[in-house]
């Protein structure tokens, strides 16, 4: 049953508005607006509806609802002012704090439980459409949770098969996500990129499978020793269209998944140069995608440090100053000076296996 708290000062309107309605609904009758505050504050489980007068002695009626307005639990509560005064400012006023219904004294009983019977009819509308919306909420969060793990497990699941053709390649994406990581995490705080806490989630999972097209490369251009044929370096090259091209059939089943968008972009740019000298497409500057840009120097700084493309792996140091020289030829320049400004952390992260 639906409770409806009567606040008036005058006693025979109290008792007229209680008979009123409390063969419908139960009835919690108060005396003064002082004492509707405290029980309002107090009550477990506040009324659907608070029929309020407004010329009361202690506390009037518009000090009540302004009071309840500043209470989370009691702002969203219908309030109909009853009132003797039929001035336009008093009704305005009441509107303006956020009164619902005016009802005019002296009332009848069958237009009070009408309006209140309105009133009613629309707080159960609101609570089946939050209700509702906590259903569909809910379903889109699991919907959403099950997408992640989806696509968790086909990280896993390509970095499962990198490593058994090159342990070296698959630690290698291991790390480059990482980095990915910290970097995106200080572009953000530097409001440089405008990315939420999902895309960098999403970029970390998808810079782990840059390099899945490496697993068409034979074993001597997977180890890349710095010794390949021009045909062999090609063929190695063509990894970034091999994998993004493998991407691209699963985009034409699954459309508009922002994971292999991410994905997409980053296997097949991130060996694209600002200068536009890279492979595979040769585009240039902010033409290649921004999730690519960084991932092209997170990926540099961590083949620098160990693999070096079959030379003596550098320093910290060393790597760093190699990308703050390549800047503006491979790599986007704003995007080194902020990758320099946060080299501290970069040589602060430790992997297992280091």
């Amino acid at each position: 049953m639906h409770k409806v708290m009567i606040v008036d000062d005058n006693m025979t309107n109290l008792i007229m508005a209680k008979k009123a309605l409390e063969d419908l609904y139960e009835i919690i009758p108060v005396s003064s607006g002082k004492i509707a505050l405290e029980f309002l504050q107090e009550m477990p489980e506040p009324p659907d509806v608070v029929l309020l007068d407004v010329d009361m002695p202690d506390i009037n009626g518009f000090y009540v609802l302004s009071q309840m307005k500043n209470v989370e639990k009691l702002e969203r509560i219908p309030v109909i002012f009853l009132t003797a005064q039929e001035d336009v400012t008093t009704e305005i006023e009441g509107y303006s704090l956020g009164a619902i219904d005016y009802i005019r004294k002296p009332f009848t009983a069958t237009l009070l439980r009408k309006r209140v019977d309105i009133q009613l009819k629309y707080v159960e509308e609101q609570k089946r459409s939050e209700k509702l919306n906590t259903q569909l909420s809910k379903a889109l969060s699991d919907k959403i949770q099950n997408i992640v793990q989806l696509e968790y497990a086909i990280v896993e699941m390509f970095t499962a098969l990198m490593s058994t053709r090159s342990l070296v390649i698959a630690d290698h994406c291991t790390r480059v996500s990482t980095y990915m990581g910290v970097f995106l995490e200080s572009l953000i705080d530097s409001r440089q990129v405008s990315l939420t806490e999902r895309d960098v989630q999403l970029l970390m999972f998808a810079s782990k499978i840059h390099d899945i097209g490496k697993l068409c490369l034979s074993d001597r251009c997977l180890a890349d020793m710095g010794d390949l044929s021009i045909q062999e370096k090609e063929f190695s090259n063509a990894h970034t269209i091999l994998g993004s091209e493998a991407i691209k059939r699963v985009m034409g089943v699954v459309s508009d998944n922002s994971f292999l968008n991410y994905a997409y972009n980053m296997c097949r740019f991130h060996h694209e140069r600002w200068d536009g000298k890279g492979y595979p497409d040769k585009i240039m500057t902010t033409s290649i995608p921004l999730e690519a840009r960084i991932l092209s120097i997170v990926n540099g700084y961590d083949i620098f440090r160990t693999t070096n493309d079959g030379s003596e792996p550098l320093t910290h140091t060393e790597a760093v100053n190699r990308i703050r020289f390549w800047s503006g030829t491979h790599y986007d320049p704003e995007l080194v000076d902020s990758f320099v400004n946060i080299e501290t952390k970069i040589a602060a992260v430790r992997f297992d296996n280091k």
